[in-house]
């Protein structure tokens, strides 16, 4: 048994409603304040009069991808074209193949190709749906493209084909991405990797293994092209153990803003299509008729407002299973008829605050109209739909407080964007904690009650409270996984 002392702990069943100390037996919560004074306890952790909360949660994101960043060039933070080559000049000879985190500064095969046309060089694209190569990966994978701009499926190919890793290389990335994460004070996260890697079998030991030894709550996501592997492998849904769970099957509908893919209902400004489908109508009917038959929910990944209408009539359709509920990812542009239309299917999105900082204003100028509704969070909330944050790492930096901030001020360089849309500070929390945990099935987590698990984020300011610069320091002074200090700084 465990006495968490001297501390302000946030129950988030309310705003106000707090308590100073507590007690865990077991990795569950036991009791509060006056009721444990009179307990015999093992262990005692003095809480310093710091903050804490049910333990945050990324309800999107990609952990092997994002432990594969870590370990690669990153260019996020260049956006001048010259800087960018000179500086994959540089790595280039010290055998560097992968450039991640790439913001499109017009990069052509032409100028990489005078880098090397020797050695193969990749440019991932900050969206991580396209990509930019020289002439050496286009003739490795047999593709072609006058500019060695790649997206979707062909993106894809050229993944699969040079980011090949043994099974200890994908546990290495696992590590090094959870403990990253649990130095933001990230207790779990809701990942789709078991497709892009090693495969269903290899990914998922590998993430089992990870877990025996690293606590972290880790529910998985299914990509359709192994979901065959999956049933046969008779795994059940959800629960593999107290650590992982096997969740929805990943579908992609559109692709993004930065490639001009998401789907919208009015063209591209100066073009004259509107985005992708990835799929045939007929062929993805087919392939949703297939999962509903096994029984399991739908993950689906959307971002243009047309191809929203189209994935919830689709949803509508083929609804699932009494009881479940599907997962929209993104839903970055919408209708208001079609917000109201989720209002009373079992829907629930999984959005990603920070990409307000990543994308405005510049992608307002792809949009040949003005958009009602982009990143309509608020809006969301006022038609009765649960929103779970996330941050699509590698895509963002994994850290629930950058999320947080774009929720409650919608803010770019001292620019407020559509600040009708900005929500309260305790209901930011409650999408990283309670409403990031709905998608688990798991009905004691994501509050400070008896009963529920003792998974915790320990900050030295109050979120509710703080600064607005304070949003980005360094608060976490501790990470609790199952009643376990995962991180301390």
């Amino acid at each position: 048994m465990i006495l968490w002392k001297n501390g302000i702990l946030h129950t988030l069943e309310n705003e106000h409603d707090v308590h100073y100390q507590m007690a865990t037996d077991q990795g569950h919560i036991i009791g509060f304040d006056e009721e444990i004074e009179n307990l015999t306890y093992e262990k005692v952790v003095d809480l310093e009069g710091h903050h804490l909360y049910p333990g945050f949660v990324d309800a999107h994101l990609h952990i092997v991808g994002y432990g594969q960043k870590l370990s690669k060039k990153d260019l996020s933070s260049m956006r001048q074209k010259d800087d960018i080559l000179a500086f994959i000049k540089t790595h280039v000879g010290q055998g560097f193949t992968f450039y991640e985190g790439y913001f499109d500064q017009g990069i052509t095969k032409d100028e990489l190709d005078q880098i090397s046309n020797e050695k193969p060089i990749i440019l991932k694209h900050n969206d991580y749906h396209s990509l930019t190569v020289n002439s050496v990966v286009l003739k490795h994978v047999n593709l072609t493209s006058d500019s060695g701009f790649l997206t979707e499926e062909d993106a894809q190919k050229v993944n699969k084909t040079y980011e090949v890793y043994d099974h200890e290389h994908i546990k290495k990335m696992i590590k090094h991405s959870i403990s990253s994460l649990q130095s933001f004070g990230v207790t779990g996260g809701h990942s789709d990797d078991l497709y892009y890697f090693n495969g269903y079998h290899d990914t998922l030991t590998a993430f089992l293994e990870v877990l025996e030894e690293k606590p972290f709550r880790t529910h998985l996501l299914m990509h359709h092209k192994i979901i065959e592997d999956y049933k046969a492998s008779k795994h059940p849904f959800l629960d593999q153990n107290k650590y992982l769970q096997l969740g929805a099957v990943k579908i992609f509908y559109d692709g993004t803003f930065s490639s001009k893919t998401a789907l919208l209902k009015d063209h591209y400004k100066g073009l004259s299509h509107q985005g992708i489908r990835i799929f045939e109508k007929d062929e993805l009917i087919e392939l949703v008729k297939k999962i509903r038959s096994y029984e399991l929910p739908l993950a689906i990944h959307v971002i243009g407002d047309l191809g929203l209408k189209e994935v919830v009539e689709l949803l509508k359709a083929y609804p699932p299973k009494k009881g479940l509920h599907d997962r929209i990812i993104h839903a970055s542009l919408a209708d208001l008829k079609t917000i109201e239309m989720m209002e009373d299917m079992p829907i629930i999105l999984d959005v990603q605050p920070q990409f307000i900082s990543s994308d405005l204003p510049h992608i307002l100028s792809l949009f040949s109209k003005e958009l009602a509704f982009i990143y309509p969070f608020k809006t969301y909330m006022k038609h009765n739909l649960i929103l779970c944050g996330s941050s699509d790492a590698p895509v963002e930096i994994p850290n629930p407080l950058f999320g947080m901030h774009q929720l409650v001020f919608r803010k770019k360089d001292g620019v407020v964007y559509q600040q009708e849309e900005c929500i309260s500070r305790f209901n930011a929390l409650k999408l990283y904690t309670t409403y990031a945990n709905v998608p688990t099935y798991k009905t004691n987590r994501g509050l400070l009650k008896k009963g529920f698990i003792a998974d915790f984020t320990v900050l030295s300011e109050d979120v509710l409270t703080m600064d607005e610069s304070s949003f980005f320091k360094d608060l976490v002074k501790m990470t609790i996984i199952d009643e376990q200090i995962v991180h301390h700084a």
